[in-house]
This record gives structure tokens, sequence and C-alpha cells, in this order.
């Protein structure tokens, strides 16, 4: 769990990153491309992209309080 949860989160991370950026993006309004208004199908994989980082760090979270032993 916490190797999974890690790994999707980090991959999931950078996607997001790189469609915030749109560095395949052109505008003729602006210079830099993270300017530019982002296309619907865009947002929509940056959403998805947000919420796969935030549930898998839950999952890797929770991996990792799940191995810590706790004596008494």
């Amino acid at each position: 769990m916490i190797i999974g949860g890690t790994t999707f989160a980090i991959i999931s991370a950078v996607v997001s990153l790189i469609y915030f950026m749109q560095p395949w993006r052109t505008c003729p309004d602006d210079d830099a491309p993270a300017g530019c208004p982002m296309l619907p199908d865009d947002a929509a994989i940056m959403t998805a992209a947000l919420v796969v980082t935030l549930f898998a760090t839950a999952v890797a979270i929770a991996g990792a309080a799940s191995r810590r032993r706790i004596y008494f």
C-alpha cells in the first residue's frame, strides 16, 4: 500500500503539474503557455489527476499507519 500509493501520488502530481503549465499550448494573447485558457478536456484530466493524488496520498498514509505497531 505504501509503495503503490506513493507511486500513484507522484505520477498524478506530475500529470497535474504538466497540465497546469500546458507546455504544448500556444496562444496569441500571451507569451507564456500557462497564460492560455484551459480547454475543458484538459481541465477534466487535471481534476482527475488531482483527485487521484489526494486519494493515493491517503492510501500511502493509511498503509504507513497500518504498519506501525503500538505497544502499551
